[in-house]
């Protein structure tokens, strides 16, 4: 269906009433389609006045020949394209308790070539009002019955051109690394599951999934937090050391490794492992608050380029205690 066009007033009507009055005076009536002169004649004048009633000019075969039908007709109304609409969508990059595994779901859309049958990270239209977080986490829950928590926009924009039956449909395509502690419902069937991200056949996904899934499967934004703390003991004139850092592990991305000991001496080591990225950074700031409290300094911090809010407030509170103290490097 061609652009709706308004012919309630007497003055449209008369556009169109003149236009097509003026046809025969211009031997359209006739027009062959092996005579490209001619038609471009009359397309050209389609072109100007057309827009103007919604009509565009067809061949058709010629009339000195044959006489031509009721149903054979030169003109068409409606519009000669297809409607265009450009949409904002973003998509959730839902990653499985660990980090390990990422939730895919089937897109089905029978005539949209390139589009049906094909595996996609889950997500939707913003609306009118609402935030893109907000937008996700609306479409996951009506999509999936899942509650997700957005982490972080991936720094990447996807743009798609789909061709639909009544449309062109130009789609910007914004991606947020999400945690859930929710798992599929039974209800989910075959066209959603868990993938692991190192197997994913993305010749089978639609556009952007790899970059999307890429960005998130490299890590970089949770593997360069560093925290080493110090605390002087008079008694034995020996400096003690604890140190955490966050390092991905075989059962989790979200892994944290601890070394403390006296300066030395060969450190002792604990990994521990969680289950999302909030999990991880709460337990980094309550064990930082705790070696404060009993007397450490900071001497050495170090995280990723971008702010890293549990880092940050870190820094905060030894500042507040006279306890951050980086050596220089």
């Amino acid at each position: 269906m061609g652009p709706v066009f308004n012919t309630d007033t007497q003055e449209w009507n008369r556009r169109i009433t003149d236009f097509l009055e003026m046809l025969p005076a211009l031997g359209c009536i006739a027009i062959d389609h092996r005579r490209e002169k001619q038609q471009n004649r009359i397309q050209s004048l389609c072109d100007t006045q057309g827009p103007l009633c919604g009509f565009r000019v067809f061949a058709s075969q010629s009339l000195t020949d044959t006489k031509m039908s009721e149903s054979q007709t030169l003109f068409q109304v409606g519009a000669s394209e297809k409607s265009r609409k450009s949409v904002t969508v973003v998509a959730a990059c839902i990653l499985r308790p660990g980090g390990h595994e990422v939730l895919l779901s089937m897109r089905h859309a029978p005539g949209v070539a390139g589009l049906d049958g094909k595996w996609e990270l889950p997500g939707g239209k913003i609306e009118f009002g609402e935030t893109p977080e907000q937008a996700i986490v609306r479409e996951i829950r009506e999509e999936l019955g899942m509650k997700v928590t957005p982490r972080r926009l991936l720094p990447y924009l996807h743009t798609n051109l789909w061709e639909y039956p009544h449309a062109l449909q130009h789609v910007v395509l914004a991606c947020y690394e999400c945690e859930t502690q929710d798992d599929l419902p039974d209800t989910s069937g075959k066209d959603v599951r868990w993938f692991s991200m190192n197997q994913i056949d993305f010749d089978s996904t639609l556009p952007g999934t790899r970059e999307f899934v890429s960005i998130v499967a490299s890590n970089g934004w949770f593997d360069e937090v560093f925290i080493e703390f110090e605390q002087v003991d008079p008694s034995k004139g020996a400096i003690r050391r604890f140190t955490v850092a966050t390092q991905p592990t075989l059962y989790s991305k979200y892994g944290l490794v601890k070394y403390w000991g006296t300066v030395g001496v060969f450190p002792r080591t604990r990994t521990e492992v969680f289950a999302s990225p909030t999990e991880l950074d709460g337990h980094i700031f309550e064990t930082a608050r705790r070696r404060l409290a009993l007397g450490y300094r900071i001497t050495a911090c170090k995280g990723p380029d971008r702010p890293y809010p549990a880092l940050i407030k870190i820094i905060e509170l030894a500042r507040q205690m006279g306890d951050y103290c980086p050596r220089v490097q």
